[in-house]
């Protein structure tokens, strides 16, 4: 679905990203993971052939974005569903019409098949009064959610997603990920992608994580095995958020045992 190959970017001469490496295989869930500024946003961005790479080769669904005609991008990114850091929402249309406005360019559906897409989408992210107002007189989390299900209603084969719950409170950011997993379920062979730089959102969302630092991947595998076996940095970033939490919760995370070994005393995981 996706694969890049030694991508770099600078910015004024500023390394952003050096020589980053990836794939993302169909029916896969990933886990973006990095502190702020290391370089996620503008890697997706790269991917979706929105910003040029200096150098290194880019496949989207087959497509190399780096080299491809506008006509050519244009037809691979209506098989992408993309959500913002903000919902990125048009202001100046209702939520009904910038759902339309995805389905109506990037799907063949008919009238009443996007119609009937809508009220599903609006009930599953329990905002269905919402279909004739306006981004302004939403709640960050209610755009957010909006502009999750704008991403999804096109049913695309790879789902990207911005920081998806970044700001929100802890239970709008479980409904966000509850809704991206059931709606992005729907296809067994697609793949669902989500950049944030909270390890507790990345471990709820996926198995696997692509751990990245200063524009490079640093670490990619399974989280529960790398903050066990990882390096100092990717041990540290991965645990220094999770200790201290209370230990039932440290266990409905999946955290492995020798790690809740090592983190908390006897006494509480007896």
């Amino acid at each position: 679905m996706i694969i890049l190959n030694a991508i770099s970017k600078s910015y004024d001469n500023t390394p952003v990203l050096k020589n980053v490496s990836l794939r993302v295989d169909p029916g896969e869930r990933v886990s973006l993971l990095g502190p702020g500024g290391c370089g996620k946003s503008t890697l997706l961005k790269i991917i979706l052939g929105l910003v040029p790479p200096d150098s290194g080769e880019i496949e989207l669904l087959g497509c190399d974005m780096a080299h491809a005609s506008e006509k050519e991008k244009l037809s691979t990114v209506r098989r992408v569903g993309m959500a913002f850091q903000q919902g990125g929402l048009f202001d100046f249309m209702t939520v009904e019409e910038n759902l339309l406005f995805a389905m109506e360019h990037m799907t063949d559906m008919s009238s009443e098949e996007m119609s009937a897409k809508i009220e599903q989408l609006l009930k599953i992210v329990k905002l269905g009064r919402t279909r004739r107002m306006f981004p302004h007189e939403l709640s960050g989390g209610m755009k957010r959610r909006i502009g999750i299900a704008r991403a999804l209603a096109t049913t695309p084969q790879v789902s990207i997603f911005d920081e998806p719950t970044s700001g929100l409170d802890p239970v709008t950011s479980t409904i966000i990920l509850n809704m991206i997993s059931e709606l992005g379920g729907e296809a067994q062979d697609n793949a669902l992608l989500i950049a944030t730089t909270s390890v507790e959102i990345a471990i709820r969302f996926s198995e696997r994580i692509i751990l990245m630092n200063a524009g490079e991947i640093v670490a990619d595998g399974s989280w529960k095995k790398l903050i066990i076996e990882g390096d100092d940095w990717v041990r540290h970033f991965l645990s220094v958020r999770l200790i201290g939490i209370d230990v039932s919760y440290a266990r409905e995370l999946g955290l492995p045992d020798p790690f809740l070994r090592q983190h908390w005393s006897a006494d509480l995981l007896a």
